[in-house]
């Protein structure tokens, strides 16, 4: 089997090439061809949690073993550690195994990505990044891999946060300018694509619904019931909210919120695989604004980790473990 670290599964694909098999993965939610059980919760106490998800589709199988160690940030090391397990469905085999803190970091960010392929305007050409993370480096990048991107802007309460990144997207060499505003309004307004990937428990935007007029939002924060990251205005500038997965309706705050309180119906809600397995447009409504809300799942995994293992046993990448 095949042992691939942080560096060989971060070279192992292109952007494009995570985003055609992050479209698959979507196709295949969409037609129901794949086991996924719910994700497993176990708690390790102080707040510290075991998490594991499994999925089956086609000859592969693979299995994400993750823990959410909040208290590390104390002793220097990762907060959310993860190994992915890629095995061959027909018997059992172990094939690879792979750093799962970058399989996901890679697929988030081509999901991300994935949304602005068939939501944002074709012509978009700025990105704004609200919460300087390790998400948001690779959702930028993803962004401008899936658009001709020439500005990003970023927006962070932490100031190192932001020079660290700025910092990141330059060794990129990514020929895009680079700056950074003081808030998530200005943000919004010099940018054509906004995305969100915060730690915050209540909105970080603006409840000014004419902002959010003829742009495209990406929510990646939010993964509890009670936590959102964009306010009541957007919904007033949208005629249908995309989704990765259906469970999204449940999961986040960023939906489960606003359809409690009356100001979105089920009936607007629309996974981006059903776009996609029809080959359609988008239909952004008279304000040309669309928000795509994404969860994440094991499936999207499976197909990451599936990709980049084909891409690095062809090219005899990794470490072959006897």
């Amino acid at each position: 089997m095949l042992y691939l670290n942080n560096a060989a599964v971060s070279s192992a694909v292109t952007c494009d090439q995570m985003m055609d098999a992050v479209e698959r993965a979507m196709v295949i939610y969409e037609e129901k061809k794949y086991t996924m059980p719910e994700r497993m919760n176990v708690s390790c106490g102080d707040g510290n949690i075991l998490l594991l998800m499994p999925c089956i589709s086609g000859d592969y199988m693979v299995s994400k073993i993750l823990t959410l160690y909040p208290g590390n940030r104390k002793i220097a090391k990762p907060v959310i550690q993860a190994t992915v397990t890629l095995m061959d469905s027909r018997t059992g085999t172990v094939l690879a195994i792979m750093d799962g803190g970058t399989i996901t970091a890679l697929r988030t960010g081509a999901v991300g990505g994935t949304s602005i392929r068939h939501l944002a305007r074709t012509d978009a050409s700025s990105v704004g990044l609200a919460g300087c993370g390790v998400q948001g480096y690779h959702q930028l990048k993803y962004a401008c891999a899936a658009r001709g991107i020439r500005k990003i802007t970023l927006f962070d309460r932490n100031s190192a946060n932001v020079s660290l990144l700025t910092e990141k997207l330059k060794a990129d060499k990514l020929n895009v300018e680079i700056s950074r505003v003081v808030s998530a309004e200005e943000l919004i307004t010099v940018s054509d694509i906004i995305i969100t990937a915060t730690t915050s428990r209540e909105p970080v935007l603006p409840d000014k619904a004419d902002l959010y007029k003829g742009k495209h939002f990406i929510a990646v924060g939010s993964f509890e019931p009670s936590v959102r990251e964009y306010p009541d205005a957007i919904f007033k500038q949208i005629n249908r909210v995309w989704v990765d997965i259906d469970y999204a309706r449940e999961e986040s705050g960023e939906i489960l919120i606003p359809l409690k309180k009356g100001i979105i119906s089920g009936k607007e809600i629309f996974s981006l695989g059903q776009l996609i397995r029809s080959g359609g447009e988008a239909d952004s409504g008279e304000t040309g604004t669309t928000f795509f809300k994404t969860v994440g799942m094991a499936l999207f995994d499976l197909v990451a980790a599936q990709l980049v293992y084909e891409c690095s046993r062809d090219r005899g990448a990794g470490t072959l473990l006897e």
